[in-house]
């Protein structure tokens, strides 16, 4: 698993932010030509050589600003194609809607053919892109700071700042981790060693030594680190001579380092082999469920943070880690892996308004990936799962038999069903809700659960509440 730690450059000197804006002019300025070069169909290899003669780089250089223009024409080619299908399953939502048996008002179906109108055009515009096997536009520095640069509400100087701010340079193993922006460590200090545009008698490029802070988050009360230990990890990582790789970026007057580098393979220690804990994500945070490694209950809780509903972003990305750091606590107390939803969200936000305002607060993937990191550092395993039916299931069998709320009745069937337990319908629910026993069956597992599902809708609506209070009567178990 790759990760990547945000440091800084500190006590730069006037010559040294000079040399480092030079050489962000110089290797910006690179990558547009190559964009350039590259829609033109000019061979990679050819093109690598003239950048390094027009620029006066070393053929790494030229290679990494070739290679920055090239993947910005592959990941636009592959958001065409994103967005395009994006929008065609947003046609789709609304001819259903608009073809659908129920009633719409007029000033709904109208505003709904409008919208309709709107994302034909937007697909064809990008279907155009994807049949001539070309992009759309690409504004180096930003759309909006372009915006701006047209109203006058910023000045040249500003403009090109944005449009050259940045130096990029690929890890190499043979190279001893890095070749052009390499970290250093002498005399218990960590410096930046930058290869500069200037060349000695030699022909070798000479380099300056900025210092670089690594992060470390100290606890003020105890000295203890808080969160990851970026530090400690990089300082270990170089002493294996692997490739990382490092992009320094200017913002603000202050030169920000990213340095991306793998994270050693950690032994999986937490099984399922002593049970799992089945998780299920919800809006103010994780419904948690145990099982043992036969499937049977153990107990369940619910981790909630409502902060993660309005919180800001960087708040809600702390809060997050604190969401899955409690979880892999719980994990390594009872030595058992971890069950999840294998979730995949469409875009389709601004066709069902209802799912739109819970959307758009809504952070699955953020707690999901820190969750799944966590637990690859941690050595805790990690098993993903189908999420069709999970919330149904648990309500329908296990909420009223355990005492749970319908998150914690889901994490339990996500939990089960990472040990392939196949999910039976209660004999009650089939002798009072299904009518043909026959054709039932002969479905599968979740056509008979739809069936249940949508028999059970027909008598209480889609509210979980009211199926938990009123099941007894529905099922005849009181008169």
């Amino acid at each position: 698993m790759k990760i990547t730690m945000k440091a800084i450059l500190i006590n730069e000197t006037d010559e040294q932010k000079q040399i480092i804006d030079n050489l962000m002019l110089v290797f910006c300025t690179a990558i547009r030509y190559s964009f350039k070069r590259l829609l033109e169909s000019v061979k990679v290899s050819d093109l690598e050589k003239a950048v390094a003669k027009k620029y006066n780089l070393n053929i790494r250089q030229a290679k990494d600003a070739v290679e920055s223009a090239r993947q910005t024409i592959l990941s636009q080619k592959e958001l065409a194609k994103m967005i395009y299908e994006n929008y065609c399953n947003k046609i789709k939502a609304i001819e259903k809607i608009l073809n659908g048996k129920k009633k719409i008002s007029d000033k709904k179906r109208n505003a709904l053919i409008s919208k309709l109108d709107k994302r034909q055009r937007k697909a064809n515009y990008f279907k155009n892109f994807i049949d001539t096997n070309t992009i759309p536009s690409v504004t180096f520095g930003t759309k909006e700071m372009f915006i701006k640069k047209c109203k006058g509400l910023i000045s040249k100087e500003e403009w090109k700042s944005c449009r050259n701010n940045r130096i990029y340079s690929r890890g190499d193993k043979t190279k001893s981790g890095n070749p052009n922006l390499r970290v250093i460590i002498k005399n218990g200090m960590s410096y930046l060693e930058i290869s500069t545009l200037e060349k000695t008698s030699t022909n070798r490029a000479i380099k300056i030594q900025v210092p670089i802070y690594l992060p470390q988050k100290l606890s003020r009360k105890t000295g203890k680190v808080n969160g990851i230990n970026y530090r400690e990890l990089f300082l270990k990582y170089l002493t294996t001579g692997e490739a990382y790789q490092v992009e320094v970026l200017k913002r603000n007057g202050k030169y920000y380092c990213h340095i991306t580098f793998e994270l050693p393979k950690t032994e999986v220690v937490y099984t399922g082999h002593n049970g799992i804990m089945g998780i299920d994500t919800n809006p103010n945070g994780f419904a948690l469920t145990m099982i043992d490694n036969k499937g049977n209950y153990k107990w369940h809780s619910y981790l909630k943070q409502h902060e993660l509903l309005y919180a800001r972003t960087n708040r809600r990305e702390n809060l997050c880690g604190e969401l899955a750091k409690q979880v892999i606590s719980i994990a390594k107390t009872y030595n058992c892996g971890i069950a999840i939803e294998d979730l995949k969200f469409k875009n389709d936000k601004d066709v069902h308004s209802k799912f739109a305002r819970v959307k758009h607060q809504f952070i699955y993937s953020k707690l999901l990936i820190m969750l799944e990191n966590a637990c690859i550092r941690e050595g805790v395993e990690i098993i993903k799962i189908k999420p069709q039916f999970t919330s149904k299931i648990g309500l329908y069998k296990y909420c009223h038999q355990y005492g749970m709320v319908v998150h914690n009745g889901a994490a339990m069937v996500i939990a089960r069903r990472s040990y392939k337990f196949k999910e039976k319908i209660p004999k009650i629910l089939k002798d009072k809700l299904v009518i043909d026993l026959d054709k039932f069956n002969k479905k599968n597992e979740w056509s008979k659960w739809n069936e249940i599902n949508k028999n059970i809708k027909g008598k209480v609506g889609e509210n979980p509440d009211l199926w938990l209070v009123n099941r007894k009567k529905i099922l005849g178990l009181v008169s």
